[in-house]
């Protein structure tokens, strides 16, 4: 009976392919790891706070320093990325905290910074922001006139946000159309980085079109919860569309 059980959690072990280190990201997809960011335990059920440029949580904030450095100095065909698109490949693996972060951080270091959510299902960036919904990016896409009308302000110098606007029914239908090409090359012109915030890449076909649109895409996988299973897979149908991947955060 004893032996019994060790093998059972011997067996169980085996099969878990959950990343538990750096170390096993590196050994499965190579030295493609771009950023890490450590995980803030919640005492509270108050969500994480977003950084501040006085925050006192110096290992918090010198990770999203040292992406953005690593952001700064990424080359892709010669040149410096300006779209980038953020996601992971299932919910709840913290992409939406590290767009919000990796923005402000951008934007503390005196760059000019557009965050776009682009989950038009249940993006909630303006949530952790404290702003409105709508009108955003959806309906933008169906009139894309003036960007500027559909852009908010936040409390950051430098940084605004593009939030997901009015929910619509198939919103990947949006992103196939030439209006989000057009919204693109306007924008590019006015901020110096734009983040796209997608939903993941299992939850709708939405990330792949996104991601083919991008100058490139941070890929965000979470200790203890990232399958390398689904990871390989996520990044399999990035690259099948043309995607170009930055690196792994």
């Amino acid at each position: 009976g004893f032996g019994l059980g060790l093998g059972i959690i011997f067996l169980i072990a085996w099969r878990d392919d959950r990343f538990m280190s750096v170390v096993e990201v590196t050994e499965r997809f190579g030295d493609n790891v771009v950023g890490q960011v450590p995980e803030i335990p919640e005492f509270s059920k108050m969500p994480l706070a977003l950084l501040d440029s006085n925050d006192d949580r110096h290992m918090y904030a010198e990770s999203y320093r040292s992406l953005r450095s690593a952001l700064l100095y990424l080359m892709v065909e010669g040149r410096r990325p300006k779209v980038v698109l953020i996601t992971s490949a299932v919910p709840n693996e913290g992409k939406s905290t590290i767009s919000t972060n990796l923005a402000r951080t951008l934007a503390m270091g005196g760059s000019k910074v557009l965050l776009v959510d682009g989950d038009l299902r249940k993006g909630h960036i303006h949530e952790k922001l404290k702003l409105q919904s709508k009108p955003g990016l959806s309906d933008l896409l169906r009139q894309p006139d003036d960007p500027g009308k559909f852009i908010q302000a936040t409390d950051l110098p430098g940084f605004s946000l593009l939030a997901r606007g009015s929910i619509t029914r198939n919103p990947g239908d949006l992103f196939l159309s030439p209006a989000f090409d057009q919204i693109l090359a306007q924008l590019r012109g006015q901020y110096d980085f734009i983040l796209i915030d997608s939903c993941p890449v299992f939850a709708a076909d939405d990330t792949s079109n996104i991601a083919a649109k991008a100058d490139g895409t941070l890929f965000v996988v979470r200790s203890r919860f990232s399958h390398a299973r689904a990871v390989r897979e996520a990044l399999a149908m990035l690259f099948q569309r043309q995607a170009k991947v930055l690196g792994l955060v």
